[in-house]
This record gives C-alpha cells, sequence and structure tokens, in this order.
C-alpha cells in the first residue's frame, strides 16, 4: 500500500532514530490493518497534519466521513481518547474508535475544517471564550490524566540547566522556577485541561460552529490552558509598538471572561515559556506582562 508521509512528518518522527524510522516504515501497513478493522477508506494524509501523527480523511462502510489520525507513541498523546471520550462531543470532536495502545483513532470529521488563525485576532479570542470552558469539566479521581503539578515538576531543574545553553538570563529561569512553583502549589481549581489550546486546534464543523482536537490533557489550574494561546498571539504582539500592553489586554479580556485571575495567567505564560523553550525574547516579554499583572 502507498502511503503518502508529509515532510515535516517525516522530519519530526526521524529525530526519534531507529524507533521513529521503524514508525515510518510500518505506516502503510498499519494503516492498511485500520482499514480493515474499522471498514474504512483512507485518502490522501493532510499535508498540514500533526508533528508527530498521519492524519488523513476517510470514508465509513456506511458513507459517512471521519478522519484516521495515527500517532507516534509518546507521552503528550497517551491519554488523548480519554479525555474525548470524557468531553464526549461537548466542545471537542467525537471519539468514534480507538486503538488498544491508544495511539490510533477513527474522529468524527469537522468541515469545512478551517481553524482560527481564518480569523481576525479578537474574532477567534471570542470564540475561545465560548469554546474552551466547556473543556474545563472535572475528571473522576480514576481518570488516568497526569497532574499539572506533576508534569511541570520537571521544568523546576530543567529550566535552570537548560537556561545558559538557550541564551536566557540566569535571573529570568530563576524568576520562573519561584513563579512556576507558586502557582503549583496554589492551584484554585482542578479541571481537565486541553494542554495544547492554540488557534490551530480549533476547527469550524458542522455539528457544531467550533469543536477542539489534539487535546494533550492535564488536570489542573485552568489559567495554565491559556499560556499556549498567548504564546501563538505574542509574534503579532511583538510587531506592535507596545506588545506589553497588547498581551495585557488579552489576558484582562480572558480574565473577564473566565473569572480567572489575570496575575495566575500572565504567570502560567510566562513559566511556560521557559518550560517549554519558546526563546528569550517572547521570555523576557512575558516577564514584563507579569510585572505589569
Amino acid at each position: 500500500m502507498n502511503v503518502f508521509i508529509p515532510a515535516p512528518l517525516q522530519q519530526q518522527v526521524s529525530q526519534f532514530g531507529d524507533e521513529g524510522e521503524r514508525w515510518l516504515n510500518g505506516l502503510p501497513e498499519q494503516v492498511a490493518a485500520l482499514e480493515r478493522r474499522w471498514r474504512c477508506r483512507t485518502g490522501p494524509a493532510f499535508d498540514h497534519g500533526g508533528a508527530v501523527s498521519w492524519v488523513a480523511p476517510v470514508e465509513c462502510e456506511d458513507g459517512s466521513e471521519a478522519v484516521l489520525k495515527i500517532g507516534f507513541p509518546h507521552d503528550e498523546a497517551r491519554f488523548e481518547a480519554d479525555a474525548l471520550r470524557f468531553l464526549d462531543g461537548h466542545g471537542a470532536v467525537r471519539l468514534l474508535q480507538v486503538s488498544e495502545d491508544g495511539f490510533s483513532l477513527l474522529l468524527e470529521r469537522c468541515l469545512p475544517g478551517t481553524d482560527l488563525w481564518s480569523l481576525s485576532e479578537a474574532e477567534g479570542d471570542a470564540v475561545a471564550c465560548r469554546v474552551l470552558p466547556r473543556l474545563w469539566r472535572q475528571p473522576a479521581p480514576t481518570a488516568p490524566f497526569v497532574s499539572l503539578t506533576d508534569f511541570v515538576a520537571a521544568w523546576w531543574e530543567d529550566i535552570p540547566q537548560a537556561a545558559a545553553a538557550a541564551k536566557y538570563e540566569a535571573e529570568v529561569a530563576a524568576e520562573a522556577v519561584v513563579w512556576g512553583r507558586e502557582l503549583a502549589a496554589s492551584q484554585p481549581q482542578q479541571t481537565l485541561l486541553h494542554g495544547d489550546f492554540h488557534p490551530g486546534n480549533v476547527l469550524a464543523a458542522q455539528r457544531e460552529p467550533w469543536l477542539v482536537i489534539d487535546p494533550k490533557p492535564l488536570v489542573g489550574d485552568p489559567a495554565y490552558d491559556l499560556a499556549q494561546w498567548l504564546y501563538n498571539r505574542s509574534g503579532a504582539a511583538l510587531q506592535s509598538a507596545d506588545p506589553v500592553s497588547v498581551l495585557r489586554g488579552q489576558i484582562d479580556r480572558f480574565a473577564v471572561n473566565f473569572g480567572l485571575d489575570p496575575a495566575r495567567i500572565a504567570g502560567w505564560a510566562f513559566v511556560k515559556a521557559l518550560g517549554w523553550q519558546w526563546g528569550p525574547e517572547v521570555a523576557a516579554l512575558f516577564r514584563k506582562v507579569v510585572a505589569q499583572a
């Protein structure tokens, strides 16, 4: 079976060495097996699919359309299916089938499927304010999701160690660790978090106007879920005359809409800038934003 593998996926997964090469080489057989098991027929993979997943439209046996997503096994995607099953279509795509290992999913297809980058910043933010709170539900204590506290714990050692190599100022790294420890220790709520909420992960659909895809679920402080969104808006902010004011205004609007503490929203964005290595310029920007929170 001939399977189109988008170049970004091939490049990203190849970085995992022999394991990545084996996964890429095994994709045609894996796709064929899932087609037989779930009685569907795949089309060419989306060229704009995930960086570590093969994603393609499929036609199911009953003529309906869906999406087949085969992810390279990694920790962040381990509980995606559990999150979608828990959300049960409320603000997110529906899970139709899942493989035993949890990394291959048959999903509801969003049509037309355009994302929030297609809207103006104000319009996109307004959609985010409607969609994101629907995901923030408290899961059962037995749910398998990783806690935000545990997820960020490794950052307290990683951030100072990586700071010098990544050309972050030591003072900025140390301040991020202090902020992060305080935020993790004082979380006011424990809800399901999307974990990677940004404009590209919200798609126009038919069942609802907009649906969320690609959760990397955690459980913890809802304010954390806005950090990725703010990072994706930081590029435009940096092009403005006063980027701090631009981001502060956005944070304040989110705080009002979500009923969250703006200092916590800004703080998590600053901490994640170091934890996910968004670069010294972005880290310095969010540090200034925090100072005005």
